[in-house]
C-alpha cells in the first residue's frame, strides 16, 4: 500500500509535467529531479504533525482531511499582485519566480519545505494559488513555533498580504492562531495610515481581511484603537460597496458601547449616505439588522430630512424601506413631515413613488392624501409621473373618493384624450370610450 508521501509524489509529478513537461527529460533526470521531493515530505509529514491530533493553539480546531487536489489546481495555477501600488517604503513586492526546482536558495525551503522544489519566499509562497492552500493547511495544522516563524516572516507584508486573491486566505488562517500580541502587532500596521486603512477596506480581497482581523480583536484596548481609526473615515467608508460591509460589521459584532461614536458619525452625515449609490443600501441594512437602539436615532435623522430624500434618486429608496417598515409611531412622524407636501412629490420623478407607496400603506390616511391631490388634480391627470399617482389613488380609494376622482375625470377627459399620458390613465382605468 502506498504510504502518503508517495502519493503527494505522483502529484506532485503531474503537477510539474503540467508546467514542465517531463517527456523532454531522461528517466534518470526525472528520478533524480523529485528524489529531494519525496525525501523532504517524508521530512515533514513527521514535523508538521497532520495526524487528527494535532498541536492547536488558541484553541483552534484544525482536524480537516490532507488532501489536496493538486491536478485541479494546476490547471489554472496563477500569480496575481496587489490590485494597488506599495502603500509605504517598507511594502515592497517580492519578485515571484516560477515553480521549477532549478531555481535555488531559499532560506524559507528548509524550514517549511512542504514542497522543497518551489523555493519562493513565503509571501510569493502566499499569493500562489496552489501554494496558498498548502501554506493554510501548514498553518492549520502547525504548532505554535511554526505559527510564530510563518507570522514572523509575513508581517512587515501583511498590507499587500491582505490585498491578495490568495494571500487573504492566508491571512484568515493566521489570524485564527495568532495570539493576542501579535494580533496587535498586525493592528499597529493596519492602522498606521488612515488611507493605507481605507485602500484595505474598499478592496474586495482587503474587505474580507479586515472582516477577519475584526474577529481576532479580543481586548477593549483593540477594539477603541480600532473604532478610532474607522470613525475617522466612515464617510469615505460607507460610500463604498465592499468597505461599507466593515461598517455593517462593527455594528452586528461590536457591542453598542463600541459602535455608540461611528453611528454618531452617520447619523451627522445621514443625508449625504442616504444620497449615495452605495450608501443607501448599507443604511437600509443598518436600519434591517440593527437593534433598536441603534436602529431609531436613524430613522429619526431620515424622517428630519424626508422632503429632501423623497425626490433623490437614491434617497428615496431610505424613505420606502422606513415606510415598509409599518412602525405606527414611525408613520405618524413620516405623515407629520410630509403632509402639504404630496402635489409637488407627485410631479417628481422620485417623489411620485413615495406618494404612491404612501397610498398603500395601510397606517397612512389616504382619504387624506387624496383630498390634498384634487386640489390640483387637472395638472395631475396629464402629467408624465402624476397619472401614476392618480391611478394608485384609483386603485385604495372607496367609493365615496372613488366616485370624486371619477367626477373630475369625466371633467377634464377632452383634454386627456389630447395628451398621452391622459390616453393612458382612461385606458389603465377602463374609462377609455
Amino acid at each position: 500500500m502506498e504510504s502518503p508521501a508517495q502519493r503527494i509524489r505522483w502529484e506532485l509529478l503531474r503537477t510539474y509535467d503540467h508546467s514542465f513537461p517531463l517527456s523532454d527529460y531522461s528517466p534518470e533526470t526525472r528520478a533524480s529531479l523529485f528524489s529531494s521531493d519525496l525525501q523532504t515530505l517524508e521530512h515533514e509529514f513527521g514535523r508538521f504533525d497532520i495526524s487528527e491530533e494535532n498541536n492547536c493553539v488558541n484553541g483552534y480546531d484544525a482536524r480537516r482531511s490532507y488532501n489536496y487536489d493538486f491536478h485541479e489546481r494546476s490547471r489554472s495555477a496563477s500569480v496575481m499582485g496587489s490590485p494597488y501600488p506599495p502603500f509605504n517604503g517598507n511594502l515592497v513586492d517580492v519578485p515571484f519566480f516560477p515553480s521549477n526546482p532549478f531555481f535555488d536558495q531559499s532560506p524559507w525551503s528548509d524550514a517549511y519545505g512542504y514542497m522543497s522544489g518551489i523555493r519562493n519566499t513565503l509571501l510569493s509562497r502566499a499569493k500562489d494559488r496552489i501554494e496558498s492552500r498548502l501554506l493554510q493547511d501548514v498553518i492549520a495544522k502547525g504548532s505554535k513555533e511554526t505559527i510564530d516563524k510563518i507570522f514572523d516572516n509575513l508581517i512587515s507584508n501583511v498590507c499587500e498580504l491582505m490585498l491578495d486573491p490568495f494571500g487573504h486566505r492566508v491571512f484568515e488562517k493566521l489570524m485564527e492562531k495568532c495570539t493576542d500580541e501579535q494580533i496587535t502587532r498586525v493592528l499597529d500596521i493596519v492602522l498606521q495610515q488612515p488611507l493605507q486603512f481605507v485602500r484595505l477596506c474598499v478592496d474586495s480581497h482587503g474587505t474580507r481581511a479586515i472582516q477577519d482581523l475584526m474577529r481576532s480583536l479580543c481586548s477593549v484596548e483593540q477594539i477603541a484603537r480600532f473604532m478610532a481609526t474607522l470613525c475617522h473615515v466612515a464617510l469615505l467608508l460607507t460610500k463604498d460597496a465592499n468597505a461599507n460591509l466593515v461598517i455593517l460589521f462593527c455594528f452586528n459584532h461590536f457591542s453598542p458601547s463600541h459602535s455608540r461614536y461611528l453611528l454618531e458619525v452617520i447619523v451627522q452625515n445621514c443625508y449625504q449616505v442616504a444620497i449615495d449609490q452605495h450608501g443607501y443600501c448599507m443604511l437600509n441594512q443598518c436600519i434591517r439588522q440593527s437593534s433598536r437602539e441603534l436602529r431609531d436615532p436613524l430613522i429619526k435623522e431620515i424622517i428630519t430630512n424626508v422632503v429632501r430624500l423623497c425626490k433623490n434618486c437614491y434617497g428615496n429608496y431610505v424613505v420606502q424601506y422606513v415606510l415598509d417598515l409599518e412602525d405606527c409611531e414611525v408613520t405618524s412622524a413620516l405623515s407629520k413631515h410630509l403632509d402639504g407636501n404630496y402635489v409637488q412629490l407627485s410631479y417628481d420623478k422620485y417623489g411620485s413613488h413615495v406618494v404612491q407607496k404612501c397610498l398603500e400603506n395601510r397606517e397612512f390616511c389616504s382619504r387624506r392624501i387624496i383630498a390634498e391631490l384634487l386640489s390640483d388634480i387637472d395638472s395631475l391627470l396629464v402629467d408624465p409621473f402624476g397619472n401614476y399617482v392618480i391611478q394608485t389613488a384609483w386603485i385604495v380609494s372607496e367609493d365615496h373618493m372613488r366616485n370624486v376622482l371619477l367626477y373630475h375625470i369625466n371633467r377634464n377627459v377632452s383634454f386627456m384624450r389630447c395628451n398621452v399620458y391622459g390616453r393612458k390613465l382612461l385606458q389603465k382605468l377602463n374609462l377609455w370610450r
